[in-house]
């Protein structure tokens, strides 16, 4: 590159601020969040060993015959978090309790979003 290509290529440089849309956000993205954050469930295994994650995953899926499907992802420990397909899923599960893994009790909590598991209780389960 010469002198020239470097001196046009600075020259279309520009740190001015546009006052242009940078873009238009989809309107259903927000309808389609609180969906996701209404379908979710947080849940804690209270045990004092570690938790197999694999096998918590396969067997929580199979114990609660879910029929349109759970995506289940490990938060932090032996945090969870559940994301029905379904919300009637996420109700009978919430409400079907108590349940357990391992000889250990799961504690469900509705997801607030604000994304701090420090603040989840974790402290009741209905039995």
């Amino acid at each position: 590159m010469n002198a020239e290509e470097i001196a046009m290529l600075c020259s279309a440089l520009s740190i001015k601020k546009k006052k242009s849309l940078v873009g238009t956000l989809d309107g259903k993205l927000k309808v389609q969040g609180e969906h996701r954050l209404f379908s979710c469930l947080v849940g804690k295994v209270i045990a004092t060993k570690l938790v197999n994650r694999v096998a918590f995953r396969e067997v929580t899926q199979k114990i609660w015959r879910v029929g349109e499907g759970v995506e289940i992802k490990v938060m932090e420990g032996k945090v969870f978090s559940f994301f029905f397909k379904n919300v009637d899923d996420r109700k009978r599960i919430q409400t079907g309790g108590p349940w357990t893994f391992d000889g250990a009790i799961i504690i469900l909590e509705e997801s607030t979003g604000s994304g701090e598991i420090s603040v989840m209780r974790f402290k009741t389960v209905e039995f």
